[in-house]
């Protein structure tokens, strides 16, 4: 999707330049005395309302795209849980059946083994049977391939006997608590002076 008309090079080029002259003034912007406040006042609402314009026009373009993906998020979403769920049946069959399949060749291999010590199969035999007996890792059709493999997951199974080094604060949450005045162990509220500009 073209973002970059013409139209919007030409608007984002008059911003660019009236940002380039802002940090300019922000850049020779002195205040000595009360009597310069104003003037950084009347810059910094200058530079607010620019920065109004950037988000406007960001919000012109981004606003539509989210909407769009949002909606077709929805569109797909239930075909892709159909899929999902589909999916899903089919390889839950094939990794039960393998399961099943490698405790038979288990029990198989042992009388297999039994026969070996007591002298009823040779071991060139017993090797035979027992390659026999294996699942296949693998199968393949002239439609696709499929692979058992096992691979490693991680389980929390208490986090509560987690090491704090592998625990992570929920900032937004302690924030708003704090801020409404609870207090938290570990957790102070603290008062910073910064500036707040407005635009009329």
């Amino acid at each position: 999707m073209e973002i970059a008309t013409p139209q919007l090079n030409k608007e984002i080029s008059v911003i660019k330049t009236q940002i380039s002259k802002a940090v300019s003034a922000a850049n020779n912007l002195e205040i000595k005395t009360a009597d310069d406040m104003p003037k950084a006042v009347d810059l910094l609402s200058k530079i607010k309302s620019v920065g109004k314009l950037i988000t406007d026009k960001k919000k012109s373009i981004t606003d539509p795209l989210n909407t769009a993906l949002k909606n077709a998020r929805g569109f797909f979403k239930p075909v892709e849980d159909e899929y999902a769920n589909a999916e899903g049946i089919v390889k839950k069959k094939m990794l039960d059946y393998d399961i099943k399949a490698r405790e038979q060749a288990r029990k198989e291999a042992e009388k297999i083994e039994k026969k070996v010590e007591s002298g009823k199969m040779s071991i060139e035999k017993a090797s035979e049977k027992l390659d026999e007996a294996q699942p296949k890792k693998s199968v393949a059709t002239a439609e696709g391939q499929v692979q058992f493999k096992t691979i490693k997951k991680v389980v929390i199974k208490d986090e509560k006997a987690l090491p704090r080094e592998y625990l992570m604060p929920d900032i937004m949450k302690i924030k708003k608590v704090a801020l409404a005045g609870v207090e938290i162990a570990g957790v102070e509220v603290v008062e910073e002076k910064v500036v707040a500009g407005t635009t009329y």
